[in-house]
């Protein structure tokens, strides 16, 4: 096992408890502790936690919990966000215009078609969307001005 293999297994097993721990309070909401820690988070750090989250979410963990704290974790970068910011961490959106270099990989069709979570909104012009859970879990960094809040 290498060091980033472990250190992968390490980050799942941590969000596995912190989910389980979540899960057993009658009021789902992270600690005070727990939100402190996840605040503040730069951009590579949402996109490592988000993108262990959503891998454990698609490949069938137990989903209700996990899906719980990755809302809780939304709700604290949410708070963390730029007051000014167009779009926030939770709010679901699209990709418009012209598709950013860093999803060459993906289909056009699939990418206009697939509804993003906002999961990292810094100072700059970029913001981190995540694919829905169901179909992918696939993290990008993509311009600000490419994504539009989608209303369902």
């Amino acid at each position: 096992m290498t060091d980033e293999d472990a250190a992968q297994n390490v980050i799942e097993r941590l969000l596995l408890a912190l989910a389980a721990q979540l899960d057993s309070s009658e009021n789902p909401v992270l600690a005070t502790g727990a939100a402190e820690a996840l605040a503040d988070l730069s951009r590579s750090e949402a996109e490592t936690i988000f993108g262990q989250a959503g891998l454990l979410v698609h490949y069938g963990a137990d989903t209700g919990p996990l899906e719980t704290l990755i809302r809780a974790m939304s709700a604290v970068q949410r708070d963390e966000a730029p007051e000014d910011a167009v779009v926030k961490p939770g709010d679901e959106v699209r990709l418009v215009g012209e598709l950013p270099e860093s999803l060459s990989g993906y289909g056009e069709a699939w990418l206009r078609e697939t509804v993003f979570v906002v999961r990292h909104v810094g100072r700059g012009p970029t913001v981190a969307v995540q694919s829905d859970l169901a179909q992918d879990y696939m993290i990008a960094t993509v311009p600000a001005a490419a994504v539009e809040r989608f209303a369902r």
